[in-house]
């Protein structure tokens, strides 16, 4: 519980105390709660946590006018809300807060699976897998394949016939053959060369002989 003490009258009125501990009201500079007032005591009350902060009690410390709660003068009462403490003509009310309280929000059961012939072990069934030295599970079976539907037909086997074709592929020409065929070129043109000079030669002896 979270409480509180607010102030309703005058010079005070809504101001808010909060009440974390144990605490002293009275006239006195070390009360916790100090109240300026001729009729208040030096120390006058006290405000007591009990129960983890569950209860809050208040407590008369022999004041000399005393300590009144919902009009009824106390030596020890326990304060609920909106109860009103008066000390003479001044007046304080109780607010209790309730801590929000997280509830555990159980999680939905799972699904409950039965087991079948295909498909991966369940939960339930994976929960005490004891693994051996070599990483392989002990007690998890193997899961059979998927049933093949019955319209078709496993008797034929499907042969993809691949025919082979001639691919060309050009070879560079090496320098070697480049050179020979070079030389053969020019040999050809040498021998044009000389044929032509001995037909002219020829021409020449022929054309001059007449």
């Amino acid at each position: 519980m979270n409480w509180k003490l607010v102030a309703k009258s005058a010079p005070i009125e809504g101001q808010t105390i909060v009440i974390d501990r144990d605490m002293v009201i009275g006239r006195h500079q070390q009360a916790d709660i100090v109240l300026q007032a001729s009729h208040v005591s030096r120390r006058h009350a006290a405000l007591l946590l009990k129960e983890d902060g569950k209860q809050l009690w208040i407590q008369d410390l022999e004041s000399s006018n005393g300590t009144f709660v919902n009009g009824q003068k106390i030596t020890e009462h326990q304060l609920k809300n909106l109860d009103e403490i008066n000390f003479e003509s001044i007046c304080f009310q109780i607010i209790a807060d309730a801590l929000a309280i997280n509830e555990a929000v159980s999680a939905p059961d799972l699904e409950k699976v039965a087991p079948s012939d295909a498909g991966m072990p369940t939960l339930a069934e994976r929960g005490d897998v004891e693994v051996k030295q070599d990483g392989m599970p002990s007690n998890i079976g193997v899961p059979k394949p998927a049933p093949i539907p019955e319209h078709i037909d496993t008797s034929k086997s499907v042969e993809a016939k691949l025919e082979p074709q001639a691919v060309q592929i050009e070879q560079p020409e090496s320098r070697v053959e480049k050179a020979q065929t070079e030389q053969k070129n020019a040999k050809v043109g040498l021998m044009s060369l000389i044929v032509l000079v001995i037909l002219i030669v020829l021409a020449g002896l022929f054309f001059f002989g007449q």
